[in-house]
């Protein structure tokens, strides 16, 4: 299925690159600060309950956007997520830290303001996929198997602010990551433009 989906979304954007190309463009960095979550369980992790745990993600992103309104965002994003579960009866508590190479595809609606600082709210939705890299902790000893790629659904919304941008977003693992585990983030966003290209009409 995830395999399915990352074609598709190849052959999306090669049947779209002629549309977008006349679109108005804009690229820049962001920092993601994640709050990471599990819904589901794991066999080798009966008696332990999750925990949120934090992590962060960095990366860029282009967006694409007709008359500041409608958009679509891909992005490229470096995932260190934290995970824990902890143990109640014992007091135990098992940290583990996954990095992961994550690609969300956004598609935005976005409120522009009449303001003289040019301000406009949005939301957003779409996919994303994961590849996952590494992991660190006790992932060997309680043999969890942590599977190579991740899919989900994002949601959010946010604000641009001239140059800058600020979203509060939930991502939805909706394939388990190792048994029935699937992620659930919520996540902090700030982004910097780097870039715009104003597309002619």
């Amino acid at each position: 299925m995830k395999r399915k989906s990352a074609s598709l979304l190849c052959l999306f954007l090669l049947l779209a690159a002629p549309s977008l190309i006349a679109l108005d463009f804009t690229y820049g960095l962001k920092g993601e600060l994640l709050f990471c979550g599990f819904s589901g369980g794991h066999p080798n992790l009966k008696g332990y309950d999750g925990q949120d745990s934090n992590g962060i993600a960095l990366g860029g992103y282009a967006r694409f956007s007709y008359k500041n309104i409608l958009s679509i965002q891909p992005e490229l994003l470096m995932a260190l997520k934290g995970d824990a579960f902890k143990n109640p009866a014992t007091g135990e508590r098992i940290s583990l830290t996954q990095l992961y190479l994550e690609l969300p595809l956004l598609f935005t609606v976005s409120f522009p303001l009449p303001t003289a600082v040019p301000i406009a709210p949005r939301i957003y939705a779409g996919p994303y996929w994961g590849v996952h890299l590494f992991s660190t902790g006790k992932v060997t000893d309680f043999e969890l198997d942590i599977k190579p790629f991740d899919f989900g659904v994002v949601i959010g919304y946010g604000v641009d602010v001239r140059w800058f941008f600020f979203d509060i977003g939930h991502s939805v693992g909706l394939t388990s990551v190792s048994g029935n585990l699937k992620y659930d983030t919520h996540f902090l966003t700030v982004g910097f433009r780097i870039f715009e290209r104003v597309a002619s009409r």
